[in-house]
């Protein structure tokens, strides 16, 4: 299988999948010393492989856990990044509310040492960098429902 990252039109296209765990008030986010940002724990969609399937296997890799029940919240196109790096990212994110076995402390990604989890308090999303931006949106999707958005910066 082959990650769906291309150079496309002057510009990189990928297909991500992430998700948002959450438990007691805080969000699981990914973070590495002096990046100044949190991301989602999450990665590349793989040829020949549902979006789902990819959800639960980053997540394997990442923490080491299984993943709870999966919900699909949202669908985002992201188009970020300097003109000479320009990106255009599909992605879905799920969310699940987070494995008992999973640390309540800070703790290395399993199969990159250079990145931290690390719990951040829901209430401090609209003030700390948690990339996207579309994150609170998607928390507050109601049961059933994904919603789509587009972020341009």
């Amino acid at each position: 299988m082959t990650d769906i990252r291309l150079p496309l039109g002057g510009l990189k296209f990928s297909v991500r999948v992430a998700i948002l765990c959450v438990r007691d008030g805080r969000l699981l986010a990914n973070t590495a010393e002096n990046l100044g940002f949190w991301f989602l724990p999450g990665g590349a969609l793989s040829t020949d492989e549902d979006v789902a399937t990819c959800a639960a296997r980053e997540w394997e890799e990442e923490t080491g856990t299984p993943t709870g029940p999966l919900r699909l919240v949202g669908v985002l196109e992201n188009f970020f990044g300097p003109p000479e790096k320009r990106q255009h990212e599909l992605g879905f994110y799920f969310r699940m509310e987070a494995p008992p076995e999973l640390p309540d402390e800070a703790f290395t990604v399993l199969d990159n040492s250079d990145v931290i989890c690390e719990w951040v308090p829901l209430a401090e999303l609209s003030t700390r960098p948690v990339y996207p931006l579309a994150i609170s949106e998607f928390l507050n999707a109601a049961p059933g429902e994904v919603r789509h958005l587009v972020e341009r910066s």
